[in-house]
């Protein structure tokens, strides 16, 4: 099973949404809730095999690379996406969030060479914690991006009184809204969980925290901002209404994204190279040098 297996169906699940703008086609979303479940299956047994089958070792560790915390993150969104396809399917919601679980397995893809983070540590707990906890909170916070774009769009047919094109149809503003806080508000404390057993992870194996060191420079600025724009949407009576809790959650995501991006270029989760390795190297450089006696 290959990444191209399941990146078909999620390719002609977003041209099918597409197809709305052309044309009516009977049985939409027959096609698209068969696309999506296969590209799940495959997606799934993907999973399986990279973090079960595929791991030599008898206790595989769960997201172990950020190979597998992207491709892992695709398909979250991608199982949110079939569950709201099944009960709402007369509403294009994947071909907003489509792309996002596109966009995930693209990124899976260019670090999958990257080394796999620091296994070495004996509090295993606050480990599966720290990693399942960021990889919600970004979930979400790509959950709220694909809706917050869903609430500026349906605001402006609404307000514009544009006429549905080939069936276009989004939820209504109320939902949309309300997808837009909870993703503020649930992301928020996701990173919180995420930077607080990050914290307990580095006391656990150094002793120390080293809080300039980017990765965790990076996700305490994230967790500030995602805190701040939880509580500007908590204590806000902003006239723009549902149009600032779409902006936030859209923000919230570039962040992420910039965010990301940093962490990706610095050293978080890549063991740290052995002292008795340098040591090693040095002796072996030395002898080389000092050539035959």
């Amino acid at each position: 099973m290959s990444v191209s297996c399941f990146l078909l169906s999620y390719v002609v699940v977003l041209v099918v949404e597409a197809s709305r703008f052309l044309f009516k086609l009977p049985g939409r979303s027959v096609v698209l809730i068969a696309m999506l479940s296969a590209g799940l299956a495959a997606h799934s047994i993907f999973v399986f095999n990279e973090m079960i089958v595929g791991v030599p070792s008898s206790a595989p560790e769960l997201l172990s690379s950020w190979f597998q915390w992207a491709v892992i993150a695709a398909w979250g969104l991608a199982v949110a996406c079939l569950i709201l396809t099944i009960r709402n399917p007369d509403r294009a919601m994947g071909l907003f969030l489509i792309p996002v679980v596109l966009g995930l397995i693209g990124l899976a893809q260019l670090v999958r060479e990257a080394p796999p983070f620091h296994p070495s540590t004996t509090v295993n707990l606050w480990r599966a914690i720290h990693g399942v906890s960021l990889l919600v909170g970004t979930m979400i916070i790509c959950f709220g991006f694909a809706f917050g774009l869903m609430y500026l769009v349906q605001s402006h047919r609404l307000k514009s009184k544009v006429r549905s094109r080939g069936g276009l149809r989004l939820p209504t503003l109320e939902f949309l809204q309300s997808m837009n806080r909870s993703s503020l508000f649930i992301s928020t404390v996701s990173l919180g969980l995420g930077l607080l057993s990050g914290i307990v992870l580095n006391l656990g194996r150094d002793g120390q925290i080293a809080w300039y060191s980017g990765g965790i420079l990076f996700t305490v600025v994230l967790f500030a901002w995602s805190l701040i724009a939880s509580l500007m949407e908590l204590s806000s009576s902003s006239a723009l209404g549902g149009r600032q809790s779409a902006y936030l959650a859209i923000a919230n995501f570039f962040f992420l994204v910039v965010v990301l991006g940093l962490v990706l270029f610095s050293s978080h989760g890549i063991p740290p190279i052995p002292s008795t390795t340098v040591g090693f190297s040095q002796e072996l450089l030395g002898q080389v040098t000092q050539g035959p006696i």
